[in-house]
């Protein structure tokens, strides 16, 4: 079957009542777009085309079909006769935006042209509004599959609104589905629905936590990110890295300070030896919740995960506490440095005070609350490296500038950061 005419089918049953259910279209709309990339019109003129006819059989199916189907239904159900009279109502009072708006409302797009017809809109004010519906639908998904061959990494903007996107489709999931609980409850008139519809929001909420946390906390290592941590870092002077950390990977999260500097082979040695545990991590360990709420018990709950580069922490620490107040540091590899020829470690250390919710990672949890001072931490820090064992070089540098609580910091801090040499490096 020839390509432009396979989304011309595509697109004429995504439109037609019945198939519909089944044949998803933006597949074939977005492969329009990949077509005009192309320089070929062709195939945005056919999936129109299958739109066009596809709504217009919807709407005389609705004329000939629908008000049998319906007297059929309120016999069985006498139920839905309020609910019927009320879409007839919308219909009448409010079918041009109805019938302008469908197609960008997800599964309302599927029966608008069939109820447009039961309920006798005209044809001239069908045909004129739902065509416009037509090419807004259409046009959004051309749209996409334009700038998806485009290429969307040549498109900073698209490639971070792609970022948020995908990072927060569990709650856009969530978001989903109570408005259609909702929207379903008020048009059946069922009693409670609003206290039902909160419940449901606060457990689709709930089970995206638990999805996030236990399902795909660790999708973000995949198999090229291990492979480049791992193998041979990049020549890269500290002073020029972007010293802070995020709790997500999209660019609407607050900073958190990367305030230490290890030069060594790694830090679990010292670490360790001046008495700080290895904490769990989500991102690196494949934590089942039996195993969360057995680290609760042993007061050492899993790290949730910063990201630095959009890498999580390869190792995270804490000094003894309690659930609700703790000391905690997390480990990235950071560079070769050219002058030395030595691997450097990140470390961004903080002090957990307290729980409260906030939005982390595409989700809104309850996670601890981040001591502002993290200077305070970071000098703490170097008085225990003193103590080591192991014998440590250590000084200061200003390696980023003062900074103070605002709308892009959760910290404040004098803008230096701890080095330290191991006897590894």
């Amino acid at each position: 079957m020839d390509t432009t005419f396979s989304l011309f089918i595509g697109a004429l049953l995504d439109a037609l009542i019945g198939p519909n259910l089944f044949v998803p279209g933006e597949p074939f709309l977005i492969a329009a777009g990949y077509q005009l990339h192309q320089g070929l019109v062709s195939g945005v003129i056919m999936v129109l085309l299958g739109g066009l006819i596809g709504d217009q059989a919807s709407y005389f199916i609705g004329c000939k079909l629908g008000l049998p189907a319906q007297k059929k239904l309120v016999k069985w159900q006498s139920k839905t006769r309020r609910p019927i009279a009320r879409c007839r109502y919308l219909m009448v009072k409010k079918g041009n935006a109805i019938l302008m708006f469908a197609r960008l409302l997800g599964p309302v797009a599927w029966v608008v042209p069939f109820m447009a017809g039961t309920h006798r809109i005209t044809w001239r004010r069908f045909t004129l509004y739902s065509s416009i519906g037509l090419l807004l639908g259409v046009g959004q998904f051309v749209f996409w599959g334009y700038m998806l061959a485009y290429g969307l990494e040549s498109l900073p903007w698209a490639q971070q609104v792609k970022l948020f996107v995908v990072e927060h489709r569990l709650s856009f999931y969530a978001i989903a589905v109570t408005i259609a609980f909702f929207a379903v409850a008020k048009v059946c008139n069922w009693r409670y629905r609003r206290s039902v519809t909160l419940g449901l929001f606060v457990g689709t909420i709930l089970f995206a936590n638990y999805a996030h946390f236990f399902f795909y906390a660790d999708d973000f290592l995949n198999d090229e990110q291990l492979q480049a941590q791992h193998s041979t870092l990049d020549m890269v002077e500290p002073s020029t890295l972007t010293l802070k950390a995020y709790p997500g990977k999209s660019a609407v999260f607050d900073a958190q300070a990367i305030n230490i500097l290890y030069y060594g082979q790694n830090p679990r040695d010292l670490m360790l030896d001046i008495g700080w545990i290895e904490n769990k991590t989500f991102s690196r360990d494949d934590l089942e919740f039996k195993d969360y709420i057995q680290l609760l018990n042993e007061k050492t709950p899993p790290v949730s995960d910063l990201f630095w580069n959009h890498i999580p922490q390869e190792m995270a620490f804490q000094l003894p506490g309690d659930l609700l107040k703790r000391s905690h540091i997390r480990w990235w590899k950071g560079g070769i440095d050219p002058k030395t020829q030595e691997l450097y470690w990140l470390g961004a250390i903080s002090y957990d005070n307290g729980l409260q919710i906030t939005p982390y990672s595409g989700i809104v949890t309850v996670l601890h609350s981040i001591d502002p001072n993290v200077d305070a931490e970071r000098d703490k820090f170097a008085l225990q490296v003193v103590t080591s064992s192991v014998k440590q070089e250590m000084g200061y540098k200003q390696l980023v500038d003062r900074v103070v609580l605002d709308e892009e910091h959760d910290y404040f801090t004098d803008g230096q950061v701890l080095l330290i040499k191991g006897n590894n490096g």
